[in-house]
């Protein structure tokens, strides 16, 4: 509603070229814990209080928007070191537990009390995103805190030595890399070429009212596919042999390599955000999820960590609750006793590792989704079988090789002789 605090900035996944978020901002820049802090003059403690009560708001509204829709919500390091008991209701189970954003000092935070008290927030299941990273916190805070995104500030993302850097740090640890404030086409096809996964920014989609992403044809997300579309190497031109006992045989192209070496990278670069709920919920709010989000092949129950524990696949589970008598039987049920065990895989596995996981166990589960899981076992997106089986015989298949010898060109078509009376 136009009066309420904040609006909510898209965030994508530039691997699925799909919304995979939202971020919970103020919808006036005056109304920041940081400009209120300098306009106030608030010490460490003030800070902290106030920023708990700003980011417990947010995310109620954001809940009486679509408790489903996974949002980010901005922390400020003061909070995580003084307040964050304030910050255990956030997972009381209504809803996808939110990714805290933490953003650097207002007054104070020292290094060592900042990484224990997010290393406490990990644990009760919150999601932790580093924002400022090479600016208001250094890159070795990546090593010591493991999350699981940092952001790129907007003045960053054109650096393409920082962002280099970052992503190299943040592969090392198995973190993503976002980034903000993408206005250009150029700009977002140079920085998914660079490793960032996901992004946000004017291009892509400005703040609105509710966490409803752009319609699939807004011109906004055409940049968007251009960025995330496969690069193809273009084939070498055939070059025509000299004539004589001179020429030589022009060399072929390079095969790509098969075997393990062909379907050897990381799947987390197949996947897609997941559709997850607590695993307390009751089936009725999983049919919800379900026509809410239709593209969801299926929903994650995850725990109070965040961690998978049952999978829903979208056509079992809305035949059940079809069937007779089922919604009456099902609706205020918990939702677990209606799952499958997920079927999960490493977010760094190879594409036949996962494909192993995928063709084992249960034939009629034969095409559910596999559920990625990061190095802390939370749940970080899935990738569906139809992905897995594509990217196998796109890596394995085989150009098609010019036959040795010289290359004849073209017959050309005789002139007709003129008739003569």
């Amino acid at each position: 509603m136009p009066g309420d605090r904040f609006v909510f900035e898209p965030v994508y996944d530039l691997r699925s070229a799909r919304a995979c978020g939202f971020e919970v901002v103020p919808r006036r820049a005056s109304e920041t814990i940081a400009h209120r802090a300098r306009e106030a003059g608030w010490g460490p403690r003030q800070v902290a209080d106030v920023d708990a009560g700003t980011v417990l708001s947010a995310l109620a509204q954001a809940r009486r928007s679509d408790a489903g829709v996974p949002v980010q919500v901005d922390l400020a390091a003061d909070t995580v070191v003084l307040a964050r008991e304030r910050l255990r209701g956030m997972l009381d189970g209504r809803g996808v537990a939110p990714m805290l954003e933490i953003g650097p000092a207002v007054a104070a935070a020292p290094p060592d009390m900042l990484v224990a008290g997010l290393t406490e927030l990990r644990a009760w299941g919150f999601r932790i995103a580093l924002d400022g990273i090479a600016r208001g916190f250094g890159l070795e805070l990546v090593d010591a805190v493991r999350p699981d995104v940092v952001k790129l500030e907007p003045d960053l993302s054109g650096n393409p030595a920082v962002v280099g850097a970052v992503c190299q740090v943040a592969a090392s640890v198995g973190t993503r890399v976002a980034a903000t404030g993408v206005t250009d086409r150029g700009q977002l096809a140079s920085l998914h070429a660079a490793g960032v996964e996901v992004a946000q920014g004017p291009l892509l989609g400005t703040a609105r009212e509710a966490p409803f992403p752009d319609p699939a044809g807004a011109p906004a997300l055409l940049g968007l596919a251009e960025a995330c579309a496969p690069r193809v190497p273009s084939r070498p031109a055939m070059a025509m042999m000299p004539s004589g006992p001179s020429g030589a045989v022009p060399p072929a192209p390079p095969s790509p390599p098969v075997g393990n070496a062909a379907v050897s990278g990381p799947i987390r670069t197949l996947g897609s955000a997941a559709v997850t709920v607590r695993d307390d919920a009751v089936a009725d709010t999983v049919r919800t999820l379900f026509g809410e989000h239709p593209e969801a092949g299926g929903v994650v129950l995850v725990d109070h960590r965040h961690r998978p524990s049952g999978y829903l696949d979208r056509s079992r589970f809305l035949l059940a609750m079809a069937g007779p008598f089922g919604h009456a039987l099902w609706a205020n049920k918990p939702a677990r006793d209606m799952a499958d065990a997920p079927r999960i895989a490493d977010e760094r596995s190879s594409v036949r590792e996962a494909m192993e996981i995928g063709l084992s166990g249960d034939p009629a589960r034969g095409y559910d989704d596999l559920v990625l899981v990061g190095p802390d076992g939370t749940c970080t997106g899935v990738v569906g079988m139809s992905e897995l089986w594509r990217s196998a015989l796109r890596r394995d298949a085989r150009p098609v090789r010019p036959v040795p010898g010289r290359v004849v060109p073209s017959p050309v078509p005789r002139a007709r002789p003129v008739q003569t009376a």
